[in-house]
């Protein structure tokens, strides 16, 4: 039987290359409006050891696994979100052994709250068990039971509500504000099940300035053939050969619980979000550069935000009296996987980068 240190290892070799294959599928992005690397020496080693230290507090009174991972808003955010945390326990000088057991409890946790691999390495991201999926796809209207332009209308509004959360919290972890689980297999129809969850379209107390979505949980969950093979990482990327109408039989909409089913409804609901990112847009715009960094940052916290009293989820004074004083670096130039998977891995020092 293998030892601890021996499944410790292994988990965090499997962690990160996990992280390289959604880094790949991830292709060339723009890092809007700021690169996630001149954000981290503002708060990551403070926050990193703020998060830690309440992990060894919850630990030593008992947090079961299931209690840790429901800490985090998607069961996805936590394995991005150790992205920003794992650098950052290094630079606050946390201990090599106790790095690798905050990565190890953290994704324990997170595995509590999937009824899959955490690590989505058999190219599945499975949050509902086989019945609860069945259910779900049994509740799925098939095509000709629907509008000839409601698929379609689905599709385009899952495209603006994720426009909504890049808006929101920038590129990165898009997963503080939406989660895509599935593909679940439906062998008594011989179908795959994909979920788009959007937990977070109103985010105000973030953005209390702006304009807010009528609808805060969007659900739209769509059943496809054998002609298309679906996967999804632990990036949320949902990969897939053909374009979805081409593959989908059946489609469903619901708005904060509750069942949507005509198209022009659907439609309207994109306008308005297609509105507010562009709302989004001109205010990020208005912004200096100061304020879009605080705000980068304090999307960061909004995303930890269980972790804390509600309410009381802000970057501490310290944070930001570092927005004020520090000068902005120039953004670096992309690094290779070689180097960043030394970032990532939380066994080794600065001094291996």
């Amino acid at each position: 039987m293998p030892d601890m240190e021996s499944l410790s290892n292994q988990l965090i070799n499997d962690y990160l290359t996990a992280l390289g294959t959604a880094m790949s599928n991830a292709g060339q992005i723009v890092p809007w409006p700021l690169h996630l690397a001149q954000i981290g020496p503002y708060y990551d080693d403070i926050e990193a050891r703020d998060i830690y230290d309440r992990l060894r507090a919850k630990d030593a009174a008992g947090a079961s696994d299931l209690d840790i991972g429901s800490l985090f808003l998607s069961a996805s955010s936590g394995k991005s979100l150790l992205m920003d945390l794992i650098p950052g326990l290094k630079e606050a000088e946390i201990e090599m052994a106790d790095r690798v057991w905050f990565v190890g409890r953290i994704l324990d946790g997170l595995a509590a709250v999937e009824t899959g691999d955490v690590l989505c390495r058999d190219g599945a991201h499975r949050l509902l068990s086989d019945q609860e999926a069945e259910q779900v796809a049994h509740g799925c209207p098939h095509r000709e039971q629907l509008s000839e332009s409601y698929p379609r209308s689905a599709f385009a509004l899952s495209g603006a509500a994720q426009a909504v959360i890049w808006s929101q919290h920038f590129y990165g972890w898009t997963d503080i504000g939406f989660v895509i689980h599935g593909p679940y297999e439906i062998p008594d129809a011989g179908e795959q099940l994909v979920i788009r969850d959007f937990i977070d379209l109103s985010a105000t107390e973030l953005w209390p300035q702006s304009a807010s979505a009528s609808i805060r949980r969007l659900r739209i969950c769509s059943l496809h053939d054998r002609t298309d093979r679906y996967s999804v990482d632990i990036f949320n990327h949902l990969l897939h050969s053909r374009a979805q109408l081409d593959s989908c039989v059946a489609v469903s909409v619901e708005c904060d619980g509750v069942s949507w089913t005509d198209p022009a409804a659907l439609d309207a609901l994109r306008r308005e979000l297609t509105g507010i990112v562009r709302g989004q847009q001109a205010a990020i715009a208005a912004m200096s550069t100061q304020q879009v960094l605080a705000k980068f940052v304090e999307s960061r916290y909004y995303a930890l935000r269980l972790w804390r009293a509600p309410g009381d989820w802000h970057p501490v004074p310290e944070v930001y009296q570092r927005i004020k004083d520090r000068p902005i670096e120039p953004a670096p130039p992309e690094g290779d996987w070689t180097l960043l998977r030394k970032l990532f891995d939380p066994r080794l020092e600065f001094s291996a980068l």
